[in-house]
């Protein structure tokens, strides 16, 4: 990829961060076929404008998976949450947590330092993940390693705040690492992502930092309402001591 196409890639991703006319921004990066260790130039950027707009509405808690035993098992606990998942069991290395590296056309990890992932291969008709959260988000972001459209279909992404909002992800066509990220004016308890095989085969991929609210800035009418709450009860005692003296 040339120095030109990383200014536009880049630039793009600001772009979204700083659009608020849509009720749902979107933040996506590709860098398609990019080998393990990366740098995963365009996906980082997408990463950092979603980061970005995410904390502008609350606490950003990022769910790497060092932390989660090894293993084909769900639900997996999360930061604030549970991920549960349909998908069959390629083995270790392949599916469920991982730390196992075979190529960016497989599953692997972007965490700076870590070694750990979450293995989410599809296979007919399609593999489920659902994040489900203990609190409200207004965000959620991820990457997304190892995806071939020779094998994949469609991933695509879905929430529900008030109505169904659903999303096509770019897919790469060599592997390598993608970002995908949403921020969204009307909050949310749970997203589900579906990932789509092309008949007859399977695509080993991966999904790594995960990302979203833990919890949210009130907004500007609830900030108001506590403060003539606290004006009300200001004055109230105030009054109560002018009684008193008299």
């Amino acid at each position: 990829m040339n120095f030109k196409s990383l200014i536009i890639s880049a630039a793009a991703a600001t772009c979204l961060a700083t659009s608020a006319q849509a009720a749902i921004t979107v933040f996506s990066g590709q860098d398609d076929g990019v080998a393990v260790g990366g740098p995963y130039t365009n996906s980082a950027a997408a990463e950092a404008a979603f980061l970005a707009a995410a904390g502008g509405v609350g606490t950003v808690a990022t769910e790497t998976f060092e932390t989660k035993p090894l293993g084909y098992y769900s639900p997996i606990p999360i930061v604030g949450g549970t991920l549960s998942y349909v998908a069959p069991n390629f083995g270790p290395g392949l599916s469920g947590v991982s730390d196992g590296t075979f190529g960016n056309v497989y599953g692997f990890n972007v965490t700076s330092g870590g070694s750990k992932w979450f293995g989410f291969p599809n296979f007919l008709p399609s593999s489920v993940a659902t994040f489900t959260f203990s609190g409200p988000t207004k965000s959620f972001g991820f990457y997304t390693t190892g995806v071939q459209t020779a094998f994949t279909a469609s991933i695509v992404f879905s929430l529900v705040d008030g109505s169904q909002s659903s999303f096509s992800l770019p897919l790469n066509a060599n592997g390598g690492a993608s970002y995908f990220g949403v921020v969204d004016t009307t909050a949310f308890t749970s997203v589900s992502i579906v990932n789509t095989s092309k008949p007859g085969f399977a695509d080993l991929w991966g999904m790594d930092d995960i990302s979203y609210n833990t919890s949210l800035v009130p907004e500007p009418a609830s900030w108001a309402m506590l403060v003539m709450g606290f004006g009300l009860v200001g004055a109230t005692l105030r009054r109560r001591k002018v009684a008193v003296s008299a």
